[in-house]
């Protein structure tokens, strides 16, 4: 043959191919089609020899014949999203050895064959998501070595025969979540050398046997959230020597033996957010000195061990937040020098230790919201020079002198801190007010010799007379005092060398223990404190309303 004819054959076979029909209720684009027509009553059979991927969208027809592809031997992929088909007959996809990709989600198939997938020697990723799967023959991937990915989440299975995955040597990840699963079969992953991914959430697993975890020397990922495990044996994660991270969140663990996670060394991320856990045993964590993130919210945990987190040098991110803690050891946290992300909002913590974030000195987000902080000492944060955004809503802070160093912090660091909208909720004249924004002069610790009571002033909730009580049992702070008459009806606060702040108790009412000062009044007392006395005369005198 010429080289001209040759030239001239080979366009017209290009042409030919190109020109071959789409099938009906099909588009077509280059070597993929996609099929979504209603009225399509099985899969067609004019699919173009050159087409390797095959995606049929809300199509009606119910069942895959055998060899339903077998026209189109060059086929990689084939996909059934939210078709009507409950039937695949037996070798369904014979014929298609280059096929790689095979998924069926969203589909009414209830029901597999053993042989429903014979054949396929180079499948690597099998998805069968959110059908209607109760059962699982015990041989039905026993001719699937080359699988990678098999995806069974979202079906009905109840249990799983121990030999399913005996022949995946292959498998990379496997998802059996969004089932009913109850137990699992003590050798059911063992042949899973290669895995990498085990996807158990949302099941119904209670508890998990001895052993079933083992031959997962790979692993890297294990989901085991959302279930109902109350418990883990000592020697669960004993194999997983390359698990990196771990869920479990969601389950109802009361407590945790000391060695369940001794083996797990490459371990980077551990959740374990809304269980029933109390208490940490002391040394939990020795063994994990790569983990970078560590969740034990909504738990019930009441005290942290001083030395829980000792190893922990590398954790970036710490979340104790809706707990019960009361308190914390004041070097906790001294190892987590790494530490960005710290949460200890909504626990019952009524105050911090000095020192307790003094070796955070890269903590960037600090929550103290809803606990029951009144105050916080001085110099807590002197340390934490990239602290950014610091959050201490939620708390009864009480804005006296023993807030001063907060409310200096904040308005010193104003450019910089986020999440600074921090009220006062005493005393209650300074309720409602916003920390950054006040005084020093305002934050007033008045003295109390016993146990009295004055009203202020220019309250929101006034009680009837205009006014409320305010339990004074705090000391002066240095270089303040707080005069009073034994009444507790007049406060006087003054710093040295000058007095700041007067409250005097007005009203008109004849029921109070203690005599009040009315309008178009004089009235002189001598106030006492630590420092000495003073003579204070006060003149009030109503004037008529303007016309």
């Amino acid at each position: 043959m010429f080289p001209g004819a040759w030239l001239c054959w080979a366009s017209l076979l290009l042409l030919a191919r190109l020109a071959q029909p789409c099938p009906v209720g099909c588009d077509c684009f280059g070597g993929e089609i996609f099929c979504s027509d209603e009225q399509l009553d099985a899969v067609p059979r004019d699919i173009p020899s050159h087409v390797t991927a095959v995606v049929f969208v809300e199509t009606t027809f119910t069942t895959v014949g055998t060899r339903a592809f077998s026209g189109s031997p060059n086929l990689t992929k084939v996909v059934f999203l939210n078709t009507q088909v409950c039937h695949l007959e037996p070798d369904a996809f014979g014929g298609l050895p280059r096929l790689r990709d095979l998924e069926v989600t969203g589909s009414p198939l209830a029901n597999l064959s053993a042989n429903t997938f014979s054949n396929l020697s180079s499948l690597g990723q099998l998805t069968l998501d959110f059908d209607r799967l109760a059962a699982l023959p015990e041989d039905l991937f026993h001719h699937m070595g080359t699988l990678e990915s098999l995806q069974l989440q979202g079906n009905q299975l109840q249990t799983l025969p121990g030999g399913l995955f005996q022949s995946l040597r292959s498998l990379r990840t496997l998802s059996l979540a969004q089932n009913l699963l109850r137990q699992l079969p003590p050798g059911l992953f063992q042949s899973l050398t290669s895995l990498q991914i085990l996807k158990l959430s949302d099941n119904m697993l209670a508890r998990l046997p001895e052993g079933v975890l083992g031959g997962l020397a790979s692993l890297q990922e294990l989901f085991l959230d959302g279930n109902v495990i109350t418990e883990l044996s000592p020697q669960l994660f004993s194999q997983l020597f390359s698990l990196e991270k771990l869920w479990l969140q969601h389950n109802a663990i009361r407590h945790l033996p000391v060695s369940v996670f001794s083996s797990l060394r490459n371990l980077t991320f551990l959740n374990l957010k809304d269980n029933a856990l109390r208490t940490l045993p002391e040394g939990l964590f020795t063994h994990n000195p790569g983990m970078l993130y560590l969740s034990l919210s909504y738990n019930q945990l009441e005290t942290i061990p001083e030395g829980s987190f000792a190893s922990l040098s590398s954790l970036v991110s710490l979340t104790l937040s809706h707990n019960a803690i009361t308190s914390l050891p004041g070097d906790v946290f001294r190892n987590l020098g790494q530490l960005v992300k710290l949460s200890l909002d909504s626990n019952n913590l009524t105050a911090l230790h000095p020192a307790l974030f003094h070796n955070l000195s890269r903590l960037e987000l600090l929550n103290l919201s809803r606990n029951q902080l009144a105050t916080l000492p001085g110099g807590i944060f002197d340390t934490n020079y990239d602290l950014f955004n610091l959050a201490l809503l939620g708390n009864p802070w009480q804005c006296d002198c023993h807030l001063s160093y907060l409310a200096s912090w904040l308005h010193l660091y104003s450019d910089r801190i986020f999440n600074t909208h921090t009220y006062c909720a005493g005393p209650a004249y300074l309720k409602g007010h916003l920390v950054p924004n006040l005084k020093q002069e305002q934050l007033i610790c008045p003295v109390n010799p016993g146990h009295w009571s004055f009203r202020a002033p220019g309250l929101e909730d006034r009680g009837p007379a205009g006014s409320r009580d305010l339990a004074l049992e705090e000391r002066a702070a240095p270089g303040q005092c707080a005069y009073s008459n034994p009444e507790g009806t007049v406060l006087l606060a003054c710093e040295e060398g000058k007095c700041r702040w007067l409250s005097i108790q007005l009203s008109s009412r004849e029921d109070w223990a203690y005599p009040a000062m009315a309008f178009n009044s004089s009235q002189e007392w001598e106030l006492r404190s630590s420092c000495g006395s003073v003579r204070v005369t006060v003149s009030i005198e109503a004037e008529a309303a303007g016309p």
